[in-house]
């Protein structure tokens, strides 16, 4: 979707994002967050500067400015809402290492409904991070950078209940988040009418309140709920698709200059090998590498 919150969390953990818990996303919807920069040797390691990077204009002077979708388990930590707590995640880490790289002293946070980031309605930022996976539906309406990140899609229950078959999938009481890639996943296989929710967050409620059975959304965001949940939820299987994991891509103004110079960093920080230490650092478990988790796997049609 958007949309494995780190098992660090579990451990110590965080992310569940969309997935997550319960926050209310009209109240914070304004709420900004502005950080300066400091050392970022942590969430840019070894990664080069890129030339491109001179070539970045953002839309406020010394700042980048970054929309995501709170909460976001293990890629924005510290706070379900108020951008001005947050202090690590995945995304936030890779937020602060465009910063640095773009020579910009200042980075400012806001906390959108993820519906508007992928329908181009949000303006005023240089890019979003928040889990959002590239298809060509949204492409149409937004510029998306290279992927940065890939996850399948995860099934979400309470502790006792559990599904591993195509179907039983079919019959399974799903929710989901609105807007998200799930909800077309779900429809491949013949479920067109889930229960859908505007934050993942509530579709978490509705989960522990039994108002449905599970929840689809990425595995790493899943991973994430399951581990704050503290046993109340656990990941029961995941699906394999046709087309290949989902690949997390940032987001930019449809026509934005910049994509060039957000590539050239992600690029960097990939071929040094940053961005999976980061997923090792934020998220501590890579869902591609859980080969225990069982795999549903959806036909081609």
């Amino acid at each position: 979707m958007r949309k494995f919150v780190t098992l660090g969390i579990a451990v110590a953990l965080a992310a569940g994002l969309s997935a997550c818990s319960s926050s209310d996303k009209t109240a914070s919807d304004t709420t900004t967050a502005t950080t300066t920069a400091g050392s970022l040797a942590s969430e840019c390691g070894s990664s080069e500067k890129p030339a491109e990077a001179a070539d970045f204009k953002p839309v406020k002077a010394d700042t980048l400015s970054v929309v995501t979708s709170l909460p976001g388990p293990g890629f924005w930590e510290g706070s379900d809402t108020d951008p001005t707590k947050l202090t690590s995640g995945y995304e936030y880490d890779i937020a602060k290492c465009m910063q640095s790289m773009f020579g910009l002293s200042k980075l400012s946070v806001k906390n959108v409904s993820f519906d508007a980031i992928v329908a181009g309605s949000v303006t005023g930022f240089d890019l979003a991070l928040s889990q959002v996976s590239i298809t060509p539906e949204r492409a149409k309406v937004v510029a998306f950078s290279e992927p940065y990140f890939e996850s399948e899609q995860g099934v979400l229950m309470r502790a006792d209940d559990s599904i591993s078959t195509l179907d039983e999938a079919k019959t399974t009481n799903w929710g989901v988040q609105t807007a998200t890639t799930a909800i077309t996943l779900l429809k491949s296989i013949g479920v067109n009418n889930p229960h859908s929710y505007t934050d993942l967050a509530n579709a978490y409620t509705a989960l522990e309140a039994k108002q449905v059975d599970a929840v689809l959304i990425d595995t790493a965001i899943q991973l994430g709920e399951a581990a704050r949940s503290k046993g109340k939820f656990h990941v029961v299987a995941q699906f394999n698709q046709p087309g290949g994991a989902d690949q997390y891509g940032s987001i930019l103004p449809k026509g934005s200059t910049n994509v060039a110079a957000v590539n050239a960093v992600f690029k960097s920080m990939s071929d040094s090998g940053q961005l999976k230490a980061l997923t090792v650092k934020d998220l501590t478990v890579d869902p591609a590498t859980l080969k225990t988790i069982p795999i549903i796997t959806v036909p081609t049609t």
